[in-house]
């Protein structure tokens, strides 16, 4: 009789909480994964920000001026390509998060 009781009462906290677990699952799961993304952004950023600055200081005449120039050009495209690639992650793990969610959607709406 009571391992019926708490069979029961285990099946409606299931029913009741699941969709629930589910989606701080996927909200958890999602926290975490951009957390990530900002934390190796911010790293890769300032690799690049202090390589800028011990350049920076190896310029000592014209000529390491003009190859000081070059090399800022070319981080700037290093730059350019970083941006592009982390834009590209955040939108794969926006719709990584969307698919998510209408997965949520769709599994409630069948109950």
């Amino acid at each position: 009789m009571y391992t019926d009781i708490f069979k029961n009462f285990s099946e409606q906290t299931e029913k009741t909480f699941g969709p629930m677990m589910k989606y701080n699952q996927l909200v958890a799961d999602n926290f975490t994964a951009l957390t990530n993304l900002q934390l190796d952004a911010a790293r890769q950023y300032a690799d690049i920000g202090l390589a800028q600055l011990q350049a920076g200081s190896q310029v000592k005449d014209v000529q390491s001026l003009v190859s000081s120039g070059a090399k800022q050009l070319e981080t700037m495209t290093r730059v350019s390509q970083q941006m592009m690639e982390d834009g590209k992650k955040l939108a794969d793990l926006a719709q990584e998060f969307k698919s998510g969610l209408e997965a949520l959607a769709a599994d409630a709406q069948k109950k």
